[in-house]
C-alpha cells in the first residue's frame, strides 16, 4: 500500500477482518493451531503484495506463481487446498476466493463510500437549481452544477466540478467522479462513474454536404443499469432517436467509447480503449479485450469473447471466441489451419 496516499487511521483488528469475510473464529483457529495469543490482540497495520508479507501485514495467495521462498510471517487470505503451501509462521485466513476476499476488505476501508465528507452534504460552492430534488445523505462537491428537474436519490456522492443536465436522474448509492458530465441520462442504483467521463452528449451523426454538412440533432437518451462501473475518460453517446442502453453490472474500463444507439446487455466486460460504433449490440456476458474496434450495426452473441486489438466487421453468434483483423471465429480459424497443415503433409508424403 502506498502510505503517502492511503493511510490506515487506526490499527485494524484481525477479528474485524474475519467478521467482514464471514469466517468464524472456530474455522480460523482450526487452521492456525500454533497461535499462542488471544485472537483479539492480533491486528493489521498495512496491506501488501504477497512477496512483501511481513508481521501484521495482510495479503492473499492464489498459487498462480511460486512466491513462497521468503514469506515466513504476516496474515494471508488463502484457499484451504493451499494452506499446506504456506509456512507455519504465516497466519492463515481460509477463504474460497482469496483475491475476492482481499478486494472485499479493500472496499470496506478504501472504497468510494469512504470519500464522503461528513461535515456537510452540499458544498456552498455547488450550484443546485431550485427545482432539483436531492435525496437524503447526498454529497455534492464544489463547483458542481445540478440543472433544472434533476433527481439525485439517497446516499449518492457527486464529486467536484460535475455537471448534471436537465431532467437527468441519478439513483441511490451512486458515485460520480471529478469532472464527469451527464446529459439526457437515467442512471440506476449503485452505478460508479470515474473522473472526466461524458455520458449523454450528442452522437456522431450528420448529413455530409461539403461546406454545408449538417449535424443531426440526437433526441434519444442513455439508460445505465444497476451496479454498472464506468472508468475514467469514457464517452457514451445518447441515441439518435431511441436510447443508448447499458445493462446491469457491466464493467467498462478507462477510455472506452460507446456510439449512439448501442445496446450492451448485463454482465459484459469492456477493457481499455474499446471503441463501439453506432448501434452495436452486445448480448449478455460478452468480454472484450483492450483496443478492440467494432463496426456499426454489428451484433455479438451471448457469452462471446473478443481478443485484444481485434477489428470486428461482422456479426457473431452465441459463444464465439473472436480475434484478428478482420476478426474471425478463432476456433474455426484453428480448424482451418489444422486442415491446411494436414493437406500440406499429405501432399509432401505423396
Amino acid at each position: 500500500m502506498n502510505n503517502f496516499f492511503f493511510k490506515i487511521k487506526n490499527k485494524i483488528k484481525l477479528i474485524d477482518i474475519l467478521n467482514t469475510l464471514d469466517v468464524t473464529e472456530e474455522n480460523f483457529l482450526n487452521v492456525n493451531k500454533n497461535i499462542n495469543q488471544n485472537i483479539e490482540n492480533l491486528f493489521i497495520d498495512d496491506f501488501v503484495s504477497f512477496t512483501n508479507l511481513k508481521k501484521n501485514k495482510l495479503s492473499f495467495y492464489t498459487n498462480k506463481k511460486d512466491y513462497l521462498k521468503n514469506v515466513f510471517s504476516g496474515i494471508c487470505i488463502v484457499e484451504k487446498i493451499n494452506l499446506h503451501l504456506l509456512s507455519d509462521e504465516v497466519i492463515k485466513i481460509p477463504y474460497k476466493n482469496p483475491k475476492k476476499g482481499f478486494s472485499t476488505i479493500l472496499e470496506k476501508y478504501f472504497g468510494k463510500s469512504n470519500f464522503k465528507n461528513k461535515r456537510y452534504s452540499i458544498h456552498p460552492l455547488a450550484f443546485i437549481h431550485k427545482t432539483a430534488k436531492i435525496g437524503n445523505n447526498v454529497y455534492i462537491g464544489p463547483y458542481s452544477f445540478i440543472d433544472e428537474g434533476v433527481i439525485i436519490e439517497d446516499n449518492t456522492y457527486i464529486s467536484e466540478r460535475v455537471s448534471i443536465s436537465y431532467n437527468c436522474k441519478i439513483g441511490k448509492e451512486c458515485f460520480l467522479g471529478v469532472g464527469s458530465v451527464i446529459e439526457c441520462t437515467i442512471i440506476n442504483d449503485k452505478v460508479m462513474i470515474s473522473s472526466n467521463t461524458v455520458v449523454g452528449k450528442s452522437g456522431f451523426g450528420f448529413i455530409p454536404n461539403k461546406t454545408k454538412t449538417q449535424l443531426t440533432p440526437h433526441i434519444g437518451g442513455v439508460f445505465i443499469g444497476e451496479g454498472t462501473n464506468i472508468g475514467a475518460g469514457c464517452t457514451i453517446d445518447r441515441g439518435l432517436i431511441d436510447d443508448t442502453q447499458i445493462g446491469k453490472y457491466v464493467m467498462i474500463d478507462n477510455q472506452v467509447h460507446i456510439g449512439h444507439n448501442s445496446k450492451i446487455d448485463d454482465f459484459c466486460i469492456l477493457a481499455g480503449q474499446v471503441g463501439l460504433s453506432g448501434s452495436v449490440v452486445l448480448k449478455k456476458n460478452v468480454t472484450i479485450g483492450g483496443d478492440v474496434s467494432i463496426k456499426d450495426n454489428v451484433t455479438i452473441g451471448e457469452d462471446s469473447v473478443i481478443a485484444g486489438a481485434s477489428k470486428v466487421f461482422n456479426n457473431f453468434p452465441k459463444g464465439s471466441y473472436i480475434g484478428g483483423s478482420p476478426a474471425q471465429d478463432i476456433k474455426a480459424w484453428k480448424r482451418m489451419i489444422a486442415a491446411q497443415r494436414l493437406d500440406l503433409k499429405k501432399r509432401k508424403n505423396n
